[in-house]
């Protein structure tokens, strides 16, 4: 083949290359917004629940959405389901998150804006920051696990099984956890119920 004969094959196997590449971006990148849209919520929550604040919520949910934007071409479904790559990017950037603030990653806080809109009367308000209060001391008494997956079922929404799959535990183990947990806090509050 003559130069000229192998520059044209060569041309027109980059153009079809990067016609290739381009519908495969445009693929990737429609996928992703599906996956996006899907799962703002449940990773926004999960992220409040444990961090209590709604400007660190939004910073490290748009830090995991942007760490799964640029592992997404590289997300392999045959190996995790989406939402449990999502959810361990999530608790990867938490860890992240409390290590750079150097704080234990089991501290908790509900969000900023429990209880907010209350109207002019304050009694609304003084009683949804003592529900704030009384679920913050009853969620500071779990253990790291058990926080955790109270975090994930209540904060991102998953089920036992999506957390089973995420923590590599089975999902009766999860559901112990989850039903002592629960039970653990209902006591806490309980107990402060009876002492004020």
């Amino acid at each position: 083949m003559a130069n000229t004969e192998e520059t044209v094959v060569r041309m027109n196997l980059l153009r079809r290359h990067k016609q290739t590449a381009g519908a495969m971006a445009a693929d990737i990148t429609s996928q992703f917004d599906e996956v996006y849209r899907a799962y703002l919520r449940p990773v926004y929550a999960f992220v409040a629940f444990r961090v209590g604040n709604r400007a660190a919520a939004e910073d490290i949910t748009a830090q995991v959405f942007e760490k799964a934007w640029r592992g997404y071409p590289r997300f392999d479904p045959r190996k995790a389901a989406i939402s449990t790559w999502l959810f361990t990017i999530a608790r990867n950037s938490l860890t992240d998150h409390y290590r750079s603030a150097g704080r234990k990653t089991d501290e908790v806080e509900l969000p900023d804006d429990l209880g907010a809109g209350a109207e002019s009367d304050p009694v609304p308000r003084l009683e949804a920051l003592e529900l704030r209060r009384e679920l913050n001391a009853a969620l500071t008494s779990l253990e790291p696990r058990e926080l955790e997956i109270v975090s994930l079922k209540f904060g991102g929404a998953m089920t036992n099984r999506d957390i089973s799959t995420l923590l590599q535990i089975s999902e009766s183990n999860v559901g112990t956890i989850l039903y002592r947990s629960l039970k653990k806090m209902k006591t806490r509050i309980e107990g402060g119920i009876k002492n004020d």
